[in-house]
């Protein structure tokens, strides 16, 4: 069996809570067939709540697929994805410390750059 989760129906066109990634949690509970996340009239989505999203997912990658992400929603999970399947590589293990009085003293020295 196949169900459909309207996100927009569910939450809202603009959402911007890592919070409201529960509403899914609660909404595909128990669910034993495939579900499908619709993000049709989704505008915006923050990067916690792709986060979330993201986990969602991996977490029922069996059960789970997103369907439907445009525009900003699509390139923010786009963003999320890339940084948990790539590592950040720095390229110093060093880094020092810089410490400042004031407004005056960490505007002089970052004009030295």
């Amino acid at each position: 069996m196949r169900r459909i989760v309207r996100i927009a129906e569910l939450i809202g066109a603009d959402i911007r809570s890592r919070q409201n990634a529960d509403h899914i949690r609660n909404s595909i509970a128990g669910c034993a067939g495939k579900v499908e996340l619709d993000f049709d009239g989704v505008e915006f989505i923050s990067r916690a709540f792709a986060d979330e999203v993201y986990t969602i997912v991996k977490e029922n990658r069996d059960n789970v697929v997103l369907i439907n992400m445009e525009g900003i929603v699509g390139s923010m999970m786009s963003v999320v994805s890339d940084s948990r399947t790539h590592k950040r590589v720095r390229k110093t293990e060093n880094a020092n410390m810089k410490e400042f009085s004031d407004m005056k003293s960490l505007s002089a020295y970052l004009s030295t750059f």
